[in-house]
């Protein structure tokens, strides 16, 4: 490791991750700020080989590795500030679309929950896709605009996970809701006089096609970190990205096969049974 790095950046970035990482060292903060230089890279070579007894997940110490490189290795560049101007455009547009589809889809979960004649099948997955747009409207895009307003994700490991699960899982349950409309009204317009579905069996498509996708978006529950990103400036930016067990994007090939497994089944096999 370069003599350029100064003790107390040393002592400091291992403090800040044996408080981020408890199970990659016996030591504690107390004892590491009484080290010396040599002692501070051997607690730090401790920390990326061996965990106490604790074998962690590759995942788990690729998330160290690019913590404390992020920490002793700060990027020259300073983070990119939007400027105020944009942000009050972006705010004001962006408001007004997510206020128009909660709106929207809590009015048409009203429409359909609170009249019963409005509860045919057809009308049972339009409510599902409702429901859908809602949760990505609610819980993923609102976010997401305030991460990429300030380049900062504010909200933590665990709602990283929610985000990015939600976000998989909502466009997975919205598509395979229209392939089932696309079929509802294939065998009405095609086939009038067959035997048309049940409300019964289309509640069950609708738990099938959640189930689908959750399984679909289930490795976001596994994969999905916080990593914050020192700047020479004093300033960090947290990211909410995936991290595989063989790294992220762009070189991990497991992010990749995931991302055109979800490519095909959320677009290409629903575009060709739609069209046929």
């Amino acid at each position: 490791m370069s003599e350029s790095v100064e003790l107390e950046l040393l002592i400091n970035c291992t403090q800040a991750t044996v408080q981020r990482f408890p199970w990659s060292t016996n030591y504690n903060a107390t004892v590491i700020s009484e080290l010396n230089r040599t002692e501070v890279l051997d607690v730090l070579g401790e920390m990326i080989t061996r965990s106490r007894g604790y074998v962690p997940q590759s995942a788990d110490l690729l998330t160290l590795r690019e913590f404390i490189t992020e920490c002793l290795f700060p990027t020259t560049k300073s983070p990119y500030e939007l400027p105020w101007q944009l942000k009050t455009a972006w705010g004001v547009v962006f408001g007004a679309m997510l206020m128009v589809a909660i709106t929207g889809n809590c009015i048409v979960l009203w429409i359909v929950l609170a009249h019963r004649r409005m509860r045919t099948v057809t009308n049972y997955f339009l409510l599902n896709l409702s429901v859908a747009d809602l949760l990505m409207s609610s819980l993923n895009c609102s976010f997401n605009f305030i991460f990429m307003l300030n380049s900062d994700w504010p909200f933590g490991s665990v709602y990283c996970t929610i985000n990015n699960f939600m976000a998989n899982m909502s466009v997975a349950s919205s598509v395979f809701t229209l392939v089932a409309i696309s079929f509802d009204r294939y065998i009405a317009i095609v086939h009038p006089l067959r035997h048309r579905t049940s409300r019964k069996k289309a509640r069950i498509f609708l738990l099938i096609i959640w189930a689908l996708s959750c399984v679909l978006a289930a490795p976001c529950l596994m994969y999905s970190t916080v990593m914050t990103k020192r700047y020479n400036n004093g300033k960090t930016r947290t990211v909410c990205y995936m991290l595989w067990p063989d790294g992220r994007y762009p070189t991990s090939m497991a992010d990749y096969i995931y991302n055109l497994v979800f490519l095909i089944l959320t677009y290409g096999i629903p575009m060709l049974i739609m069209i046929v």
